[in-house]
């Protein structure tokens, strides 16, 4: 166990860290004399270490690995997986330091993994995948993870402690505002400044934070929000912001005022005063020739600004001069990012979660030919028992509309029929879900089977026609447990969700499915973040559902528009397609389960008539609504109404 007083005196060289309070390397040397090698408070050491360093490369990258060592024994990581996750972050960031970006990747993605050990996802996944996106220039997928990564530390952040959260929670809005404005949401970007401002308002007199560290944080949300009205023209406005910058003190002299200053220059070239436009354009040039290290990108605005003021002022040789010194910073800076801009982060995640996949299966044990006829045997009485499972259920449905129909003398004998039929589906439903692990393992066995070299070609086409076989069984096991044998009366968990985000993923995620049939998903949903408390998991899968019945009966090169939005009685969301429309005879059976208006997709593609079922049951136990409106041959329309009880 770690000592609680080397717990707090960690806590206290993290925090002073963090706010850059005062020198903490002596506390650092007596709180390392402390710790034994086997204890995990040796992790936190490191990572705050790593973090300290990240100026140096080489010292940042040297801690991350030593965090990182304690896990040699992969007991531990199962012991201690929330010190596990922090050492996989360090060792992330020291790659990204060293722009090893695919590496990064991989130590990322492993983090991802572990959240499902720790206690609770505290947006630093969102800030690393956000800062990726905005340095290939992504920037309104890099907004959205940092806006994710705000309202999961405003929802969770154990293990760290106040000043790291204020830290946290202000890089995140000012990091979201900023890629807003640079995606060209102004009104977005807006929003986060404000709130960003409204955070360091309620922290002002917090003597934990330091001075220095506060005033700092007050000139880059002033600073941010002078550029942005400067950007819409409101130069007064912009004008007014700046100048608060510029009158703050600051403890040591540093390149923070550099941006205002340089944003002053180009509101004073608008508003034609040449004189001040001069005067902060020195002013600036001289924090730069200081700190021009670690300010690259206001280099080169600086050299664009004051080529434009040369001009201006008919000094054309110098301007040239300036003008040339801007494009050659600027492509330098475009090569630097070249390896960067040409990472595909979906796809190498996807190759990382492959490479994962392939290492777990190397260390089973191989199987032997002699399981072969034994799989066979089990996956086709698998399929004979589900076969059997989906006529009960079926049987069962015309079973209950005959008996509604009896007269009232027939009610008992329909009310002892209901009962054998509930218990058969619980029986059916304990059958179903215990088949999945033994079809799980054919499935995997066949796979494996299949990369042995040793088989004939007919083996080889007898696995296949099994991990086929037990593809679709699993297929059809699944649909069934999610709605003829789900449980009715399980509770719903309800968390606040962000619906527009939950919904931008859907869209994202089935561009590919779009693609194969060259259609166009088009996302209409804003770019504020639409929170109400429901069930995440059971609204993606209506989402999933609505945009993948649009591209299933729409036709090839057709265009899908998918929206959602705020309206007077709750939110608002549509899939609307340009597809083959749904006839006036089907219209009052299609949210029905088993339907009989089920037809294959324009493309031949398999329906089981039970997706808009699933999704009318679940809308329903939100307490929304679902509907259509549809014109054979033209289209069809559906829309999902959910109550805003954010």
């Amino acid at each position: 166990m770690v000592n609680n007083d080397l717990k707090k005196q960690l806590k206290i060289i993290d925090s002073l860290i963090a706010t850059g309070k005062s020198d903490t390397d002596q506390l650092i040397l007596n709180a390392r004399s402390k710790i034994p090698n086997s204890s995990p408070a040796i992790v936190t050491y490191y990572c705050i270490l790593s973090g300290h360093y990240n100026y140096n490369q080489q010292k940042m990258n040297l801690y991350a690995d030593s965090a990182l060592s304690f896990f040699t024994a992969s007991s531990r990581i199962s012991e201690y997986p929330n010190d596990y996750f922090k050492s996989l972050m360090v060792k992330g960031d020291a790659c990204l330091r060293a722009k090893k970006y695919v590496d990064a990747l991989g130590y990322f993605y492993k983090g991802k993994k572990e959240l499902t050990n720790s206690t609770c996802d505290d947006g630093q996944l969102d800030t690393k995948m956000g800062y990726i996106y905005y340095e290939q220039q992504n920037f309104k997928l890099a907004a959205r993870y940092w806006a994710d990564s705000y309202y999961r530390l405003e929802a969770c952040h154990d293990g760290i402690t106040a000043e790291n959260l204020f830290g946290l929670k202000q890089g995140a809005l000012d990091n979201a505002g900023v890629s807003y404005e640079r995606a060209g949401f102004l009104d977005s970007a807006k929003y986060f400044y404000l709130k960003d401002l409204e955070l360091l308002n309620r922290v002002e007199r917090d003597k934990r934070i330091s001075i220095k560290y506060f005033n700092d944080a007050m000139i880059t949300v002033y600073d941010n929000l002078g550029g942005l009205y400067l950007k819409s023209g409101h130069l007064d406005t912009a004008q007014n912001y700046l100048n608060k910058c510029i009158a703050i003190t600051t403890l040591n002299t540093n390149s923070i005022k550099i941006p205002p200053l340089v944003k002053l220059a180009e509101l004073y070239l608008k508003t034609n005063d040449n004189k001040k436009a001069a005067l902060a354009f020195e002013e600036s040039k001289d924090l730069l020739n200081r700190f021009s290290k670690s300010n690259l990108s206001d280099e080169i605005n600086w050299n664009k600004l004051y080529a434009e003021y040369l001009f201006k002022v008919k000094r054309t040789d110098e301007a040239y001069l300036y003008q040339k010194k801007y494009i050659d910073l600027k492509d330098s800076v475009d090569n630097s990012l070249a390896a960067l801009n040409r990472l595909d982060v979906q796809r190498e995640l996807s190759s990382i979660n492959q490479r994962e996949e392939v290492a777990d299966l190397q260390h089973k044990d191989k199987i032997r030919i002699i399981y072969l006829v034994s799989i066979g045997i089990i996956g086709l009485l698998s399929v004979v028992i589900i076969i059997l499972i989906y006529l009960s259920l079926k049987q069962e449905k015309k079973n209950r509309k005959s008996a509604e129909v009896r007269n009232l003398g027939l009610q008992h004998a329909h009310d002892e029929l209901e009962l054998v039929n509930k218990n058969y589906i619980r029986i059916m439903r304990v059958m179903a879900h215990d088949l999945r692990n033994p079809l799980s393992g054919i499935k995997a066995l066949t796979s494996l089977l299949l990369e042995e070299q040793e088989f004939s070609e007919e083996s080889k086409h007898m696995l296949e026609l099994i991990e086929k076989t037990g593809t679709h069984t699993m297929e059809m096991i699944n649909i069934l447990l999610r709605s003829g044998l789900a449980d009715e009366n399980e509770p719903i968990q309800k968390e606040p969700v962000d619906l527009r985000s939950l919904l931008y993923d859907a869209v994202e995620l089935l561009q590919f499915r779009a693609n194969e049939k060259k259609q166009q998903l088009i996302f209409e949903g804003g770019g504020v973040p639409i929170i109400t408390a429901v069930n995440r998991e059971n609204i993606w899968r209506v989402f999933n559902n609505l945009i993948i019945n649009a591209i299933k009966f729409s036709e090839t090169n057709g265009i899908i528009h998918i929206g959602i939005k705020t309206v007077k009685d709750g939110i608002l969301m549509s899939v609307a397609d340009n597809g083959i429309g749904i006839p006036e005879k089907d219209r009052d059976s299609v949210f029905d389960m088993f339907t009989s208006a089920k037809k294959r997709g324009t493309n031949g593609e398999e329906a089981f008539g039970l997706g808009l079922s699933i999704s009318k049951k679940i809308i329903e136990n939100h307490e929304g609504k679902i509907w259509f409106e549809s014109n054979p041959g033209e289209g069809t329309v559906f829309y999902v109404q959910l109550p805003n009880n954010d």
